[in-house]
């Protein structure tokens, strides 16, 4: 299959898969007791209030009714309005979803730039204190809740040491030094669970490679183990690794909630559990079409890197 006729079947398959996500997120949004209305009305506001608002927002519909308007607005490029801000969905979306990506990114940068050497040096000096070390560090990363974890860096670094601000948020444009001073403490954070799973798996698909015949092959030619390890190996071990790596990139643009709450970074997480807590149906669902575009783009690079990774693969 040629990569334009990949790129379109790909294409095509964002249709049903959207359509499903919007679906059930509508769904399970409306299923939820209570609307935004209650969070709009004080206790000893009349009925007839609440009815005029019910009304005047479509509640009163049937929910596939509700469904089909919402989806014939986004068609369009309308995510539609919220209905306690009383804003464009799209714009708080716009300012909330790269503040989300500048977290994932830098937790992925961190994770991938301590979990690969460690792994690559934990597979080549197997048995070794070096690998003893990082497999207890593997998995005490995996063991801790990132926001135990969360509370303790902001306690220590922010609080004892005073070495980062605790809370808060300041856009690159504005001050790109203080921006990295607010991301470090949450990018940190977010990127040690991170580090965890992909030392881990480094190590094991690089311990695969290491035991092939090819390897033993190329030693017994006498190429120096640098070359052996760096020309083959690590390229051959990259493609589980990407996997993997992409589908954690995924789930730290939806995941990073916990931790945006935590420190108070106003993401686009944060800005999805405001809406769920006041039942703000429109950012809602707004906020996870967003994510799953962003979901299946990265999935999607993620292919085309394999094919540039390994030409033997075939584009399906």
């Amino acid at each position: 299959m040629s990569f334009y006729k990949f790129l379109l079947k790909r294409l095509l398959y964002l249709i049903p898969t959207v359509f499903l996500v919007t679906l059930l997120v509508f769904s399970i949004m409306h299923l939820v007791p209570g609307d935004p209305v209650d969070s709009m009305l004080s206790v000893d506001q009349n009925q007839e209030m609440r009815k005029m608002l019910i009304k005047q927002y479509g509640f009163d519909q049937p929910i596939y009714v509700q469904y089909f308007r919402w989806m014939s607005h986004v068609v369009q490029g309308d995510l539609g309005k919220s209905i306690l801000q009383a804003r464009s969905v799209g714009i708080l979306v716009k300012q909330a979803l790269p503040r989300t990506v500048y977290l994932a990114l830098a937790a992925m940068i961190i994770a991938m730039v301590i979990s690969l050497p460690l792994g690559i040096i934990s597979a080549v000096k197997r048995k070794t204190w070096v690998d003893y070390l990082s497999q207890v560090g593997a998995m005490l990363g995996m063991s801790i809740p990132t926001f135990w974890l969360g509370l303790l860096v902001m306690f220590y670094f922010g609080l004892i040491l005073g070495w980062f601000p605790t809370v808060g948020y300041v856009p690159p444009s504005e001050n790109f030094l203080k921006f990295l001073h607010h991301l470090c403490m949450p990018a940190v954070t977010l990127g040690i669970e991170m580090v965890a799973v992909m030392t881990r798996l480094t190590r094991s698909t690089m311990l695969e490679e290491l035991n092939k015949d090819y390897v033993q092959t190329h030693r017994s030619q006498g190429l120096p183990e640098r070359d052996i390890i760096g020309r083959y190996t690590l390229k051959n071990a990259m493609i589980p690794t990407l996997t993997i790596a992409s589908i954690r990139l995924g789930a730290l643009l939806g995941g990073t909630v916990v931790i945006e709450t935590v420190f108070a970074w106003p993401g686009i997480g944060m800005l999805v559990l405001e809406g769920i807590n006041t039942r703000d149906y429109p950012v809602v669902q707004g906020g996870v079409l967003m994510l799953s575009f962003s979901f299946i783009f990265i999935n999607l690079i993620v292919d085309i890197l394999y094919k540039w990774l390994d030409p033997r693969i075939k584009l399906e």
